[in-house]
């Protein structure tokens, strides 16, 4: 009888134990705003902030990730009921979007219930050509934002700016925009990794 007792009683702080675990994680949205493939695909960019974001929060257990695919149907809404997308009016693919003021970063965090709201924004100059002997180079740079928004705070807790320059030269032929923003990006985002330790901190 008392063996019995005893394992229902550990099964029952098995329980206790994860359901706390779970209510207690943090939970931190995420909203990225990049290129739409002017020069390079989305979906590298996508890839490149998600590897990221793993490095960053390598023990993601202490915290609940609502990632940039999770977010960025509302963030539109968001943009589109708030008047911060104008047409230019050539094609829908082409419009001008204002960017986010703090007020509209503490509503976005409170829509998704976030503790955290970590927000990426990447941006790039058009592209310039360069040509040397039986060379031709396209050169681009990249401005990273990356900012960790603290709902109970409401301000951000850790911010950087990383601004680099990617390039990519070929022979008999031209350089590679798509090529040149990638490699722009990833150093950037190298730039922010080294503050993994930072942000982490920022987050407690």
């Amino acid at each position: 009888m008392l063996k019995k007792l005893f394992s229902v009683l550990c099964i029952a702080t098995v329980f206790l134990f994860v359901a706390n675990s779970q209510a207690s994680a943090a939970k931190v949205a995420v909203v990225l705003d990049a290129p739409t493939g002017t020069f390079t695909e989305p979906e590298k960019i996508y890839k490149h902030v998600h590897d990221l974001l793993d490095k960053i929060l390598q023990d993601s257990s202490g915290y609940e990730i609502l990632l940039p695919s999770d977010t960025e149907s509302y963030v539109q809404v968001y943009r589109e009921e708030n008047d911060m997308i104008s047409s230019t009016g050539a094609d829908e693919g082409e419009h001008d979007e204002q960017w986010f003021k703090k007020k509209d970063i503490d509503n976005i965090c409170k829509h998704f219930g976030g503790n955290y709201l970590i927000y990426i924004r990447i941006t790039s100059t058009a592209p310039k050509t360069s040509i040397g002997w039986f060379t031709s180079s396209k050169k681009i740079n990249v401005v990273t934002d990356f900012r960790v928004w603290s709902n109970s705070k409401k301000d951000f807790v850790y911010m950087k700016r990383a601004t680099t320059t990617g390039s990519s030269t070929t022979i008999y032929g031209e350089g590679s925009s798509s090529r040149a923003l990638e490699k722009g990006l990833k150093k950037g985002l190298q730039e922010i990794e080294k503050d993994a330790s930072k942000i982490l901190e920022a987050m407690q």
